[in-house]
């Protein structure tokens, strides 16, 4: 990815998450109250406290502890706990300031308490449904390969060869389908990994081939046997 490309990316996730703070207190007010006049007459003052220390918190958080600087398009378990742990410290921040303001009697007469947890909520919701949504739409947006994609079989349905099956998904401009896994663990037989089926054990590679029409066979087994090497060869 350019840098230009991925500078562009992190300004629409910057912009985002200045939208989502208004969405998301608002969003908690109107959860948390039935009635609209009430909100106008004692909550509104409250509000736009929370409000204005979130825009000021919560950015300043997640740029500190690097929610800016992640190629979202590549998000994996580890971004999903940056963005708890980001967004739950960044509302840590902002209801200690606006609690002691509160205390202060700066803030008005009043506030429902479950707002603050409402607010935390649909921040977590929120913030990680726009990263979500990029790397959605990038995997959307990959160009596709003109003509008829090959039919691949993975040896070996461990760690490598999930990650085979995993970038083959990923960037189908390749045009490689992975069609199934060979793996002798009778344990994964018949189950799926990144939806693509252990199909069978490594001896039934010939019948395999011929029943999916194979195109190319991949050996995704770190330090592959020389047996395994030859069976594909001889096949």
């Amino acid at each position: 990815m350019s840098l230009a490309l991925r500078t562009f990316r992190n300004r629409f996730v910057f912009i985002a998450d200045f939208l989502i703070i208004f969405a998301s207190v608002l969003g908690s007010y109107a959860l948390r109250l039935e009635y609209l006049p009430d909100f106008m007459r004692y909550y509104v003052q409250g509000a736009l406290w929370l409000i204005g220390l979130s825009l000021i918190i919560k950015p300043a958080a997640y740029y500190w502890l690097g929610m800016y600087r992640r190629i979202w398009i590549y998000a994996s378990i580890n971004e999903l706990k940056l963005i708890v742990s980001a967004v739950t410290l960044a509302w840590l921040a902002v209801s200690a300031a606006f609690l002691s303001l509160y205390g202060l009697g700066v803030v008005g007469p009043g506030f429902p308490r479950s707002v603050l947890l409402l607010d935390w909520l649909l921040s977590l919701i929120l913030v990680g449904g726009s990263r979500l949504a990029l790397r959605t739409l990038a995997e959307t947006a990959t160009p596709r390969r003109n003509g008829r994609e090959k039919k691949i079989l993975v040896i070996g349905a461990g760690d490598a060869g999930a990650l085979v099956v995993k970038e083959l998904q990923k960037n189908s401009q390749l045009g490689l389908a992975p069609v199934g896994f060979l793996d002798d663990d009778p344990a994964k037989q018949k189950h799926q990994i990144h939806g693509v089926q252990v199909i069978g054990p490594l001896h039934s590679l010939a019948h395999m081939l011929d029943l999916y029409q194979v195109d190319e066979v991949i050996i995704a087994i770190p330090s592959a046997p020389g047996k395994i090497v030859r069976m594909v060869a001889d096949v």
